[in-house]
C-alpha cells in the first residue's frame, strides 16, 4: 500500500508565501536575479513564488530566507494551517457506557490478528 501522497499548498498559501518573499526581497532593495544568485537557485525559480504560483521545496525555502537576512519563520509569518479532521491514533479511541458496545469490542480486540492462537491466561 503506497502512503498517501501530501496535499498540495492552498493558493492562499502559496499567495501570502509569496507576499512574504516580495516585501523582504523589496525591503533589501535587490532584484529577483539578484536574490536568486544569493540563495544559488535558478532565476526562473524566484518569479513563480513571488506570483504565488509554486512553493519551493524545503532546501530552497531555507536558501531564500538566508538570502534574504531572514528567519525561515518571518518568511511563512501569517502562514497557519490546521487539519480538516482530528485524527485518530487506532486503539485510542473511547468507548461510550454501553454494555452492549463494551462487550463487541472486547470481542473485536480479542479476534484480532495479535490473539489469533494465543490463550488467555
Amino acid at each position: 500500500m503506497r502512503p498517501k501522497q501530501p496535499t498540495p499548498p492552498t493558493d492562499e498559501l502559496r499567495a501570502r508565501f509569496g507576499a512574504n518573499v516580495r516585501v523582504h526581497r523589496e525591503r533589501l532593495g535587490i532584484s529577483q536575479w539578484d536574490l536568486a544568485f544569493r540563495a544559488e537557485m535558478g532565476i526562473t525559480a524566484i518569479s513563480p513564488v513571488e506570483l504565488g504560483r509554486t512553493m519551493p521545496r524545503i532546501d530552497s525555502f531555507i536558501r531564500m530566507a538566508g538570502a534574504l537576512g531572514v528567519s525561515p519563520g518571518e518568511l511563512a509569518a501569517g502562514i497557519s494551517w490546521e487539519p480538516p479532521e482530528t485524527v485518530v491514533t487506532p486503539g485510542s479511541f473511547e468507548i461510550p457506557e454501553d454494555k452492549e458496545l463494551i462487550k463487541e469490542a472486547a470481542a473485536l480486540r480479542n479476534s484480532g490478528p495479535y490473539f489469533r492462537g494465543r490463550k488467555k491466561k
